[in-house]
Parts: C-alpha cells; sequence; structure tokens
C-alpha cells in the first residue's frame, strides 16, 4: 500500500503510483485468447490463458520518470541521448512526458523494481493490450490509421505518450500499439500450450520478449499479439518499456 497515492477502493479502475506519479490501469482477474494463427507460426497455439488481477501503466515509462530513478541512483542513464530526428530528447525538457528510449531489458527491469513492481509478462502485456474478446489492436479490428496509432513512419519518431486516446485499450492503457516496442519480463521461445495459468514464459534463453511495435512498425508489426524479441543488453530508439504491478 506505501507504493501508492491512490487508496484500494471497490470498483478502482486507476491509480497512481507514489514512486513516479504513473498513472496505472486495473485488469481484472480472468481469462482470455491469447494469441494468433500466423504465417510464421510464433504466436500459436490460439488458446485460452487465465490470469490473477494486476495493474498496468496506463502510459510508456517517460524520459521525466526515468530521470528521476537515475537521480535516485536506482538506474543507469540510456545508451543514448538523442532519438531518431533528435539530437537532444533525453536530457531535454521539452520532450519529459515521450517515452525513455535507448534502455536495455536490464534497465527497464531496475526501473520497475525501482517503482515498487515488474516487468509485464507476455501474457499480461498481451491482454492488457487486447481484452479478453481477440481482438487484433488495443482498439478493435479496424486497420490502424494515423487517428489511432504512431506507426508506418507517418511521424518517424516518438510522441509524447497518451497522444492517441482514440488507440487506447479496452482497459484504457494508451500507446500499446506503435511509439516505442516495449520490453516484456519473458525469455523469447515458443509457447507451451499446457501452461494456461499465470504463464511466465520459458526459463531460460538468449533473447527477451518485445511488444507492441514502435513509430516505423507497420500494421502486422503493431498487432496486440505479434511478437518480436532481442538480446536484453541492446537498447535501441525504438524500445522502451511500461511496468506491472500486483494488485
Amino acid at each position: 500500500a506505501t507504493h501508492f497515492l491512490t487508496p484500494r477502493l471497490s470498483g478502482n479502475t486507476s491509480r497512481l503510483r507514489k514512486t513516479d506519479l504513473m498513472q496505472q490501469v486495473y485488469i481484472p482477474e480472468g481469462s482470455f485468447e491469447m494469441g494468433n494463427v500466423t504465417r510464421d507460426g510464433d504466436e500459436e497455439p490460439v488458446r485460452q490463458v487465465y490470469l490473477d488481477s494486476f495493474w498496468i501503466d496506463k502510459f510508456e515509462v517517460t524520459n521525466g520518470q526515468y530521470a528521476q530513478c537515475v537521480a535516485a541512483g536506482a538506474c543507469s542513464k540510456p545508451a543514448n541521448t538523442g532519438s531518431a530526428t533528435r539530437n537532444s530528447n533525453y536530457d531535454n525538457k521539452t520532450y519529459k512526458n515521450y517515452p525513455v528510449i535507448y534502455v536495455s531489458w536490464y534497465q527497464a527491469k531496475e526501473y520497475c523494481q525501482w517503482a515498487g513492481g515488474d516487468l509485464p509478462t507476455e501474457a499480461q502485456w498481451e491482454k492488457a493490450a487486447r481484452g479478453t474478446d481477440g481482438r487484433t489492436y488495443p482498439w478493435g479490428n479496424d486497420a490502424p490509421n494515423s487517428n489511432l496509432v504512431n506507426f508506418g513512419g507517418n511521424i518517424k519518431d516518438t510522441v509524447e505518450v497518451g497522444s492517441f486516446s482514440r488507440g487506447n485499450s479496452p482497459y484504457g492503457a494508451l500507446d500499446m500499439a506503435g511509439n516505442v516496442w516495449e520490453w516484456v519480463r519473458d525469455w523469447y521461445g515458443d509457447y507451451d500450450a499446457n501452461k494456461t495459468s499465470n504463464p511466465t514464459g520459458p526459463s531460460s534463453g538468449i533473447t527477451r520478449v518485445l511488444r507492441g511495435g514502435s513509430f516505423n512498425g507497420n500494421a502486422w508489426g503493431i498487432r496486440s499479439a505479434n511478437r518480436y524479441s532481442d538480446f536484453p543488453a541492446y537498447g535501441s530508439l525504438y524500445v522502451g518499456f511500461r511496468c506491472a504491478n500486483a494488485p
């Protein structure tokens, strides 16, 4: 309870995290359809997965929030302070509400733990993004466009978090498609069809999973079931993260 400013009243669907003043949305317990039938097969099998309730950040973690963790001595600075089109991004107050980028999986995890939580599991991220009806994108099954999401190189860089309110997920989380890829907790590997209750992914691996696509992603890449992976020590101008917390 010490991590949150908002009382845990019954019916609360959002709360504020004390550490970094991040707004979080509530994801109730229950099952959802995870995965998709695709040509590359790494989103299969499609199955019902049960998750306990949890909270997830409404927005991607911003430059300003990440800088608080650096100032507290709990995080290290991003590998690069620029962005795709800006020489100065992380250390420029103009962009304090833009997603932090050039952070490795380790840096993302350190931040989430400093904030009192952890990176979401791959299953938690997907449920928060698409809800329980198997929709393709956070907003539904309609094709993405420039009113819903920062994608396709339309803007050619990150934008302020929450800029596309019409593209929100069923639970009210924003930017779960486009803007930046997001690190999640799991190692990358084939889905285990037998693990359908609070799955946490393979016990070991080489790369970690990224979700959601980025500002240069195409319609296929920003689907809520799409999976990508990279080496956990790698940070990129296309990659950020958000955190999750237990109830």
